[in-house]
């Protein structure tokens, strides 16, 4: 059995919201500049080495938990050091609200 179409990587639904998500996120980088986890980790009573310049968008409430990507009210600028303390201490994230439930 040969395949006579090419497999689509990407169905044509989730183009157009990785479309969306790009200029979403090239929009806020531009009006946030700054990194907003740093002193809310600090303050949490953690430690994180903020670089203070937001390169990332972090989604508190993430698609497997029900939130939207392209909806900036849904986001965080972030900086790389700070995105990866989020993902590497989710229940430290969670207790000072940088990660939650669509429920609440």
């Amino acid at each position: 059995m040969v395949r006579r179409t090419p497999l689509r990587s990407v169905s044509p639904k989730r183009a157009k919201v990785q479309r969306q998500r790009r200029t979403m996120v090239r929009e806020e980088l531009a009006r946030r500049e700054l990194c907003e986890a740093g002193v809310t980790i600090r303050f949490g009573g953690h430690r994180s080495l903020c670089a203070g310049v937001a390169v990332d968008l972090h989604e508190p409430v993430t698609r497997a938990r029900g939130g939207s990507i392209v909806d900036p009210a849904n986001t965080v600028a972030v900086c790389r050091s700070c995105h990866d303390w989020i993902h590497a201490h989710p229940a430290a994230a969670a207790s000072i609200g940088l990660l939650r439930s669509k429920r609440g």
